[in-house]
């Protein structure tokens, strides 16, 4: 049987995790997409007809970024969780989206399309996570809470239950919202 064959867009560090992610769950990486000036040999300029059976991730943490890349990529979008992620039966999880090591959803969570949960982050139960959020390592949604689009949760960070982080709004690492 062959392995699963993937694209991912971004050259850079996220684009490095992603593509170990890949690795680990026995994909292939196809090519690596970037629209920036190409300084590396296995990075190619966007093409909608290259690789047509291959599904796509935007290894891209920009938020903003990764939401524009998504309006105009032609090619079939899949999320990846880690194996080393806990996700409830319950929870929901949008395509295109990037669950890393260690990460925590609880049941009945949503999240978007495009998001990255970041290595051991954690979203608890009920918790809505909209498209194009990124949630960074060590941060921890708290039971009902809503991130609204575009918005960042940064390292360490903590959103209280029952709270809403508004579209595009930017958590501090280690702050507390609540």
């Amino acid at each position: 049987m062959p392995k699963p064959s993937f694209l991912i867009y971004g050259p850079g560090g996220h684009a490095q995790v992603v593509a170990d992610l890949v690795r680990l769950q026995e994909g292939e990486i196809v090519s690596f997409f970037s629209d920036g000036p190409i300084t590396v040999a296995d990075v190619l300029p966007y093409d909608a007809a290259a690789f047509p059976e291959a599904r796509m991730i935007i290894g891209i943490g920009n938020n903003q970024v990764r939401e524009k890349l998504a309006d105009q990529v032609a090619h079939q979008f899949v999320s990846l969780i880690h194996p080393r992620t806990s996700f409830a039966s319950s929870a929901v999880c949008g395509v295109g989206t990037v669950i890393l090591a260690n990460a925590v959803v609880q049941a009945h969570a949503v999240i978007g399309k495009h998001v990255v949960i970041n290595a051991g982050a954690c979203v608890d139960h009920d918790a809505v996570i909209e498209d194009f959020v990124h949630i960074a390592p060590n941060a921890c949604v708290g039971g009902g809470a809503v991130v609204e689009k575009s918005a960042v949760i940064g390292p360490g960070a903590f959103v209280m239950r029952n709270m809403r982080v508004k579209a595009g709004t930017e958590v501090k690492a280690l702050a507390v919202v609540g």
